[in-house]
């Protein structure tokens, strides 16, 4: 007779024999999901113990991962890890990538520091979510010991883990997620800090006296850059990446309205340094800004007579015969510099280029709203399905370069009184006497103070 047609997934009539021995065999024929015909066996010393043993076996080989050609349920978590990563590279070149090539080196960074050295040598089939759960714990642990908590870190872990096991669940190799159960604690919440308007002024100073302290000095000649990329930080908010990557061609200094176009920002990829990517962090970082007067200022002191529009604003180097280096100066040079500055001020470790921008963030939100601050940054502002759909984007900031003028008036002015108050003191002491008389009196310039109050400054 012949056998019954069985389609995937199917399975025959249970057979039970007795053996010599007096135990029952169960067998059956089963037709797996990819269509292959295989007979499951099991002896038990009953009938019925035999047929659940086999009924659990059908269960097993049809839920079970088979795997693809390129990762099978055997195959260690380092393989999946890398598999993911040179996906994820292949990608970000796509046109309109879902991911950015630094942000697959990040994640690179993440599974070679954590997860690899845990568990890359553990197999698909044999990981557990007590594994998984101890990776983060142990994170976590190590945070307690140190100066972070690590919990974003953990988090991140917990990220970029639970894909790689997700595209392992792509290829069958995998029918179950246990990372998806992992448990992390809830990250607190960041508190921006923002710098008082005395240190802004202690800031642009450390960056000119660090200028002119080189002059004379073996090594390349001072050029201002590092004052004038303070400037256009604090005139505009803009991340460092983006202030480097600007070229002349995006800077427009003549007319009644001075402004800079953000379309792009420097970013280091690995196997090719640091390279200008011609879009910023995010689709809402493409925008114009109105520049205040003192970022003009800046901008036109280090202006060439006649630059050319793909000429970075802050060339790396300038060659002999006075031309300009078509290679932006790196984030890395620019924050080394910073912290040669920082030092001969007597401010080490008490300001950081992102600080800038926090400062900025906060005056202007505190003087015109949370709104224009965020559209100043770059950010997106949510607007639902009408903004999605039905409104077309603004690419030009909103002017709010009076306010960060107002920024830098009122730093000087709280900078210089401070320093005239120091130097009066000073001279008290050397001729022997007690503090000037009023001393205690002396504060802001009238109307300060309230503005004071008001920023938190």
């Amino acid at each position: 007779m012949a056998h019954q047609k069985l389609k995937p997934g199917e399975h025959g009539e249970i057979f039970i024999t007795t053996h010599t021995s007096g135990s029952q065999q169960a067998r059956v024929r089963v037709r797996l999901l990819d269509g292959s015909v295989t007979e499951v066996s099991r002896s038990r010393q009953t009938a019925h113990a035999a047929r659940l043993a086999v009924q659990a076996e059908i269960d097993t080989l049809l839920n079970a991962a088979k795997g693809s050609e390129n990762l099978k349920p055997d195959d260690k978590v380092g393989k999946a890890a890398r598999q993911w990563i040179d996906e994820l590279r292949v990608r970000s070149r796509w046109p309109n990538a879902p991911v950015r090539p630094q942000t697959v080196d990040e994640y690179e960074r993440t599974l070679g520091n954590h997860v690899i050295p845990a568990l890359g040598k553990i197999r698909l089939n044999q990981l557990t979510l007590p594994m998984c759960q101890k990776l983060v714990d142990d994170i976590l642990e190590k945070g307690k010991r140190g100066p972070n908590d690590m919990i974003w870190t953990a988090e991140q872990v917990k990220f970029c883990f639970k894909s790689v096991i997700d595209r392992a669940m792509l290829h069958d190799a995998l029918r179950s997620n246990p990372v998806e159960k992992v448990k992390t604690p809830k990250p607190t919440p960041p508190e921006p800090k923002a710098m008082k308007v005395i240190d802004v002024f202690r800031l642009r100073k450390a960056t000119r006296d660090w200028e002119a302290s080189r002059k004379g000095q073996p090594g390349p000649r001072p050029t201002g850059h590092l004052p004038a990329a303070v400037d256009l930080m604090l005139g505009t908010g803009l991340r460092i990446g983006e202030a480097l990557a600007l070229q002349w061609g995006d800077v427009k200094l003549t007319g009644p309205t001075p402004t800079v176009a953000v379309v792009a920002t420097l970013v280091d990829i690995k196997g090719e340094g640091t390279v200008r990517q011609e879009q910023p962090k995010s689709d809402a970082g493409v925008r114009t800004i109105v520049i205040p007067q003192f970022t003009v200022e800046a901008l036109e002191s280090i202006r060439p007579p006649s630059p050319e529009p793909d000429v970075p604003v802050f060339p790396s180097r300038t060659f002999k015969d006075g031309r300009e280096s078509r290679t932006p100066q790196t984030t890395h040079n620019v924050r080394r510099t910073l912290r040669m500055a920082l030092d001969l001020a007597n401010m080490k470790g008490q300001v950081h280029p992102h600080l800038l921008r926090t400062t900025v963030a906060t005056f202007v939100a505190r003087e015109r709203g949370a709104g224009d601050a965020a559209t100043l940054l770059g950010h997106k502002i949510n607007t639902g399905v009408t903004g999605k759909h039905y409104i077309e984007r603004l690419r030009l900031a909103p002017d709010v370069s009076e306010v960060l003028q107002e920024l830098i008036q009122i730093a000087d002015e709280e900078g210089l009184r401070s320093e005239a108050a120091s130097q009066e003191q000073l001279a008290s002491v050397r001729r022997g006497g007690d503090s000037p008389a009023g001393a205690e009196s002396v504060g802001p310039r009238d109307g300060v103070e309230s503005v004071n109050e008001v920023t938190g400054w």
